[in-house]
């Protein structure tokens, strides 16, 4: 039995509730307003948390009556009673025995009105469970209470399981309207974590995280599990298969929320329960005749655990658990849930909303279905759609691809097999190609097979024939009718292989195209990754900064639209790390390269990209003198080139392991290594395989053997192999190749003692070519030859514009010393390429330096100028590390330079 003095009180807060303190301090910075409502289903702890409100407010001093109303309370008459019931602690002098039999609801509520007006300090009614009373009569009470300007002390707190009904538009513009809903009362991380603790040792930090997830903070849910895990042993198998379907959970949304609702209402619930959300058009398109948009309308005036998904509330879907508690009845009472998703499946495909008429499709467990749908909505057309691309929505059919005759659905079947080529998955990608290729019989489908084959040997690592890019050439031409994702992509294919040629013009021509096109489709994920062909064009054509500029663009659009650490993102920085490097901004590139090229690796990338993170990724080591982690990393490059199948990969790595070899002294194991794998002497007379073109990055084997030769002092062998290589190039290379081999031909011009051509080199490199921009070529040669070119230009004489450029070049940022690291070991492979560290020339002047003649004489006597014999001394003096010509003598004949 319920006594007045404790039916008047908010239930006891035991050890069962936390306290809600986030909740609390939001209130309590405002105060009470002039209604508060509190409103979610049944479960959410809505009378707890009003309990420690009302405690807290209790503490301060304030004035409150709690009410918690009963069924009964519907009635007006005794709604009214209830409340002057619940005022008699607040003024005992008033009668307390009312007879609203003998009453009518006028002067009762004129009474209570009265009651109202005497209480001089602010009053906070509680009223509990109002949804009990809660009746169109009794809502016009409350309304006009609300209304009363004299009561404007009084504040009511509605704690309900439905919404009023009553007019609260004029408290909501003037500030005086409170409303806590479900996203308010839910649990937060954290609070789960402390309504565990102590309770239930079995569940581990992680698992709690996951559960409260998984029932999206709802407290009943909550306390199910822990009730269930205290009183079992198996705490994992209750937390796998917790859902509305579990016994008690079930029994409890059947007596709390499902039972006391209509019959037409709960009809309508296990209907719609298969479908992940429903609106009031898609109720009626699935269930059928005029009631399905009344029955939506009425559920808002439920006490149901339902969200909520747009800010327009078109689109609502129930709460996971009371969702699993819903399909159970559906499959108990016989309800065809297959057909309802078939059904919303091609609703959402009439409305062209491809990627959630599949969803339904596939939970209909037609796979079939929902590739007819994706092959009207373009098939593979769909991978580059929209802002985030169609990823996802492929990688969910490959799942389903032995459910479905793919012969039947070529676009989509190719779609498949451009999906698996972006994850790395070359065998898949092949057998999806072939199926297509069997099915694309008609003239516009071998248009489709083309472009897609075109695309997939960027991600095979294979050279699109001349006969297919003129095949596509032709396609644009003449394909009036081609669809523009199609035109886009195939600009898009046009642009890369122009590129990989070379051909940079007509690269970055194509590739704006594409973008545009692209665009114009609506496909901002397609159109993203022209940034990457674009840049390096632009990159390769000398014009660093509009390369960075667009693979900034590329970063910034690709974490907006799709989020940081995606691929694209992944893309774009690996892509800006080169120019970084090459610039001499090391710290910035290795921070990219440290998260960005692991990921490629194991992700949506081709040859160019990993290409160009690698020799970044060896620019940045070599350059800080780290000569273990470079051929770590070439370890680590190597493998990820076998595991992605890019055997152009690996050629380019090899190549790079010799090019270190040579750079840190060790010639001759850098003959070894070159021989081993593919790069004998006799390939560096092939054209095809030192064709520069082919190669926008790293060394050909001409080019390797170059460096092996002069390192070993066979200059004439050197040069031999330098001229045939630029003789033999069909077309002019690009910028940063023509520094490279600006660069190595002033080494042999040096070697070769004629620093007069020498100069006139540098200052054409200095002159034509934007040094500065790629001065990590010039770095990488090492101090010793960076030494070389500054007593070149003091030597020689060049004009001071070409000093103050070099200077510019090799001083900012400053250049790494000689003595430690990849300089230093530069130098010593210098030292190595003559007995004493001299060359021919070098030694004709020691010769004749020990034989005591003056710098005029020994000009004489070998056709030498005077400046060009000061230049030979004062590499002589660097290279034996002395300072006078006694002691360069000396050291000549101890090293063996001199006999």
């Amino acid at each position: 039995m319920v006594t007045h003095q404790n039916r008047f009180q908010p239930p006891v807060n035991g050890g069962q509730h936390i306290r809600r303190r986030n909740l609390l301090q939001q209130l309590q910075r405002f105060g009470p307003r002039r209604l508060t409502t509190i409103v979610a289903p049944a479960g959410y702890g809505k009378t707890s948390f009003a309990a420690q409100w009302y405690d807290l407010l209790k503490n301060q001093g304030g004035t409150l009556v709690w009410l918690p109303l009963e069924v009964d309370d519907c009635d007006q008459s005794r709604f009214l009673v209830a409340l002057l019931e619940a005022l008699q602690d607040l003024q005992p002098g008033d009668s307390r025995g009312l007879d609203a039999s003998s009453m009518p609801v006028a002067t009762l509520l004129s009474v209570l009105v009265t009651r109202l007006r005497r209480v001089e300090t602010p009053l906070t009614l509680f009223l509990d469970d109002y949804h009990f009373a809660q009746t169109d009569a009794t809502e016009s009470l409350l309304a006009k209470l609300l209304a009363a300007r004299d009561l404007a002390h009084v504040k009511f707190v509605l704690i309900s399981r439905s919404v009023p009904r009553f007019p609260i538009s004029a408290l909501r513009l003037n500030g005086e309207l409170r409303q806590i809903g479900v996203a308010d009362l839910s649990f937060s991380d954290s609070e789960a974590q402390e309504f565990f603790a102590g309770r239930a040792e079995k569940l581990t930090r992680e698992q709690i995280g996951e559960l409260n997830k998984r029932t999206e903070g709802w407290a009943v849910a909550l306390q199910m599990v822990r009730v269930l895990v205290a009183e079992s042993n198996d705490s994992a198998s209750i937390l796998e298969s917790f859902d509305g379907s579990n016994t008690e959970m079930a029994r409890y949304l059947s007596e709390q929320v499902f039972s006391s609702l209509p019959s037409d209402i709960q009809h309508f619930l296990i209907e719609t329960a298969s479908l992940p959300a429903i609106s009031r058009a898609l109720a009626t398109a699935i269930c059928g005749g005029p009631d399905a948009a009344a029955l939506f309308n009425r559920l808002s005036d439920y006490a149901l655990p339902i969200a909520v998904l747009d800010a327009q509330g078109m689109w609502i879907r129930c709460h996971p658990v009371f969702n699993s508690f819903l399909k159970e009845e559906a499959e108990r009472v016989g309800i065809e849930t297959h057909d309802i998703l078939r059904n919303a499946a091609q609703w959402f495909e009439a409305r062209e909303e491809c990627e959630t008429a599949v969803r339904h499709a596939l939970l209909a467990g037609d796979a079939a279905l929902a590739a007819e749908i994706i092959e009207s909505a373009g098939g593979w057309r769909r991978v580059y759609a929209t802002t985030r691309g169609g990823t996802l929505l492929f990688q969910t059919m490959i799942a389903r691809a032995a459910d479905i005759n793919l012969s039947g659905y070529p676009l989509t079947t190719l779609g498949l097999s451009v999906i698996s080529a972006k994850a790395g998955q070359l065998d898949a990608a092949n057998h999806y190609l072939a199926i297509a290729e069997r099915a694309c019989t008609g003239q516009k489908l071998s248009r489709d097979l083309r472009v897609v084959r075109v695309l997939l040997s960027l991600y095979t690592d294979r050279w699109a024939t001349n006969a297919d890019l003129s095949a596509l050439e032709a396609d644009l031409a003449y394909g009036s009718d081609m669809e523009l994702i199609h035109r886009a992509l195939a600009l898009n294919m046009l642009a890369y292989n122009f590129l990989i040629r070379t051909d940079l013009e007509r690269a970055m021509h194509y590739g704006q195209l594409a973008m545009r096109a692209f665009r114009d489709g609506g496909a901002d994920f397609g159109a993203m990754h022209l940034y990457t062909h674009i840049g390096q064009a632009a990159f390769f054509s000398g014009d660093s900064a509009s390369a960075a500029d667009a693979y900034r663009s590329l970063i910034a659009e690709a974490q907006s639209n799709i989020g940081e650490s995606s691929d694209l993102d992944a893309v774009g920085q690996v892509l800006l790390s080169e120019v970084q490097s090459m610039r001499g901004d090391h710290d910035a590139a290795s921070a990219a390269l440290s998260w960005a090229l692991p990921h490629l690796e194991r992700h949506d990338s081709w040859f160019d990209l990993l290409a160009a993170g690698f020799m970044a990724q060896q620019r940045v080591l070599r350059l800080n003198g780290d000569v273990l982690a470079a051929h770590a990393a070439i370890d680590s490059a190597r493998a990820a080139a076998r595991r992605r199948g890019f055997d152009r990969l690996k050629r380019l790595i090899d190549g790079e392991r010799v090019t270190l070899l040579v750079a840190t002294g060790d010639v001759e194991e850098a003959v070894r290594y070159a021989d081993v794998n593919g790069f004998q002497l006799q390939a560096a007379y092939a054209d095809a395989a030192n064709n520069l073109g082919l190669n926008l990055r790293g060394c050909v084997p001409a080019l390797l053997w170059v460096r092996i030769c002069a390192a070993r002092g066979d200059i004439a062998r050197a040069r031999d192999l330098f001229d045939r290589l630029r003789t033999q190039q069909a077309l002019k290379p690009h910028v940063p190749r023509r520094i490279e081999l600006g660069l190595l031909d002033i080494r042999l011009l040096q070697a070769e003692g004629r620093p007069d051509k020498a100069a006139a080199c540098l200052s054409n490199l200095l002159l034509s070519l934007p040094m500065a921009e790629y001065r990590a070529i010039l770095q990488i040669e090492g101090a010793d030859f960076t030494d070389s070119l500054r007593g070149l230009a003091t030597l020689m004489e060049i004009p001071a514009v070409i000093s103050q450029r070099l200077s510019h070049v090799l001083d900012e940022p400053a250049m790494p010393k000689a003595s430690s690291g990849i300089a230093a070991n530069n130098a010593t492979a210098n030292l190595l390429r003559e007995p004493g560290g001299l060359t021919e020339r070098e030694r004709s002047v020691m010769r004749l330096l020990s034989a005591g003649l003056s710098n005029k004489e020994i000009g004489r006597k070998l056709d030498l100028s005077d400046n060009t014999v000061k230049f030979h001394l004062r590499n002589i003096f660097a290279k034996l590390n002395v300072t006078t010509r006694t002691a360069a003598v000396t050291a000549g004949r101890d090293s063996g330079a001199v006999p």
